[in-house]
């Protein structure tokens, strides 16, 4: 089976000389493109075609993250190999080139519930992409369509934003490889949501005083402040210090959270987002905390080593810890790191599997509890009697969402669900109930 190797430290160019044994010297040159795929074949040997993709999008593209990309031509050139089929070569019958098969092999693992839709939906896009590639670098050359990958279609797409009048439709270009994720039966979301209720909440509150005060504080940030993972672990000092009041009585602050802060978020896009003045006297309270402190010296030590040269670390890596000098992170590791998201994504897990042993039902992902902010928050707004353009407005805004379409199934949900009848007021009354019963 074909396998994934990660090298760190790939640069764009290299340097080719000779010592004076006339011995070939290759040095390394250019940019730093971090953490590169690379993918063999089930006899070792290196697939020189699917690297070559992958060093594009990294050199050329400039993406960061190849994690999907290499996940989908891992699982597509597995598949090549355990059907003994090659990835050039495409008999003018659709049904027996590898692409159509392919297509057809993620159906029949939708089926069996070995893969969902979006997953596989992605990992077929993917593998187009790498196609597209290979002609227009004529990796690949195709005589005429018979023999060609795929067909490409263009689609008409109807428009609900506030534009559409303007243009009801937009074409797109797609090809007939496409696998249809089908949207929820009531808020026409491709993914369906799971808000926590209010009994879930109170569970979670509960079981989250026996965690690590880390850990625990995180939870509340996310089920409070609608942030992602990735936001919440990568919060930073510099980000609650400029905290400004967005109420007369100063119960609701505004945090502003980006790049320019320090905070990753999704697309580098910089947004307000709202937060209580209990969580937020309690955020600052950890900060300043002696438990926080012991890691925050490790932190600065692993640093100074770093730049002193005394302390050898990948790039990547090097990378994140020269960033929390300029932007010192809220959530530090016992180790003296920056907190991974992957880490609390496990701990998450972890905490899950306890809840489960009380109630089973407890099946929620931690990307639910942004779900969770939401929901109740627009529920919240809408009861105050504010109209419902005006209300998505506000929630698109805090969460950061691209497109109009994502914030609208918070509303279609709400329509279709009697879950929600409580205000927002009570998820802050559970979350309060939380610090208080922590600290």
């Amino acid at each position: 089976m074909a396998r994934l190797v990660f090298s760190a430290d790939t640069y764009s160019h290299c340097n080719i000389s000779r010592d004076s044994n006339n011995e070939l010297i290759i040095s390394a040159s250019g940019r730093n493109l971090g953490m590169l795929p690379t993918l063999y074949d089930r006899n070792g040997h290196f697939i020189s075609v699917a690297n070559s993709w992958f060093f594009d999008l990294k050199a050329v593209n400039t993406l960061q993250n190849l994690s999907s990309y290499s996940r989908a031509l891992l699982t597509y050139w597995s598949f090549l190999e355990d059907n003994n089929l090659e990835w050039d070569k495409f008999p003018p019958i659709k049904r027996l080139k590898p692409t159509y098969l392919f297509r057809q092999c993620l159906l029949t693992k939708i089926k069996e519930g070995a893969i969902a839709h979006s997953t596989a939906n992605a990992y077929m896009s993917h593998v187009v992409q790498f196609y597209i590639w290979t002609l227009h670098e004529r990796a690949l050359v195709v005589d005429n369509e018979k023999t060609a990958p795929f067909v490409i279609e263009f689609i008409s797409i109807s428009r609900t934003d506030k534009l559409a009048h303007m243009r009801p439709t937009f074409t797109v270009q797609t090809t007939d490889l496409r696998i249809r994720v089908p949207k929820n039966s009531f808020s026409l979301s491709i993914t369906s949501m799971n808000p926590l209720s209010r009994e879930s909440l109170e569970l979670m509150a509960r079981k989250l005083i026996d965690e690590s005060e880390e850990f625990r504080l995180q939870c509340l940030i996310a089920v409070q402040c609608g942030l992602r993972i990735s936001e919440v672990c990568s919060l930073t000092i510099e980000a609650l210090n400029f905290a400004t009041p967005i109420t007369d009585n100063n119960i609701r602050y505004r945090i502003s959270i980006g790049p320019l802060n320090g905070v990753k978020t999704k697309f580098s896009k910089e947004r307000n987002i709202e937060i209580s003045d209990q969580l937020l006297n309690e955020l600052k309270k950890y900060a300043a905390s002696e438990r926080r402190l012991k890691r925050l010296k490790k932190l600065t030590r692993k640093i100074s080593l770093i730049k002193s040269g005394e302390l050898d670390v990948m790039k990547f890596k090097e990378d994140e810890l020269k960033r929390c000098e300029k932007f010192e992170p809220l959530f530090i590791s016992e180790q003296g790191n920056p907190v991974d998201s992957k880490v609390t994504g496990a701990r998450w897990t972890d905490f899950r599997n306890k809840i489960r042993k009380i109630e089973p039902g407890f099946t929620h992902k931690f990307h639910d509890l942004r779900c969770t902010y939401g929901t109740y928050r627009l529920n919240d707004l809408l009861e105050a009697g504010l109209p419902a353009g005006e209300a998505l407005d506000y929630l698109m805004g805090w969460m950061g969402h691209n497109h109009e379409q994502t914030t609208w199934k918070y509303l279609r949900f709400l329509k279709h669900k009697d879950v929600l009848r409580n205000k927002f007021a009570m998820l802050d009354t559970i979350i309060h109930e939380a610090i208080v019963e922590a600290t």
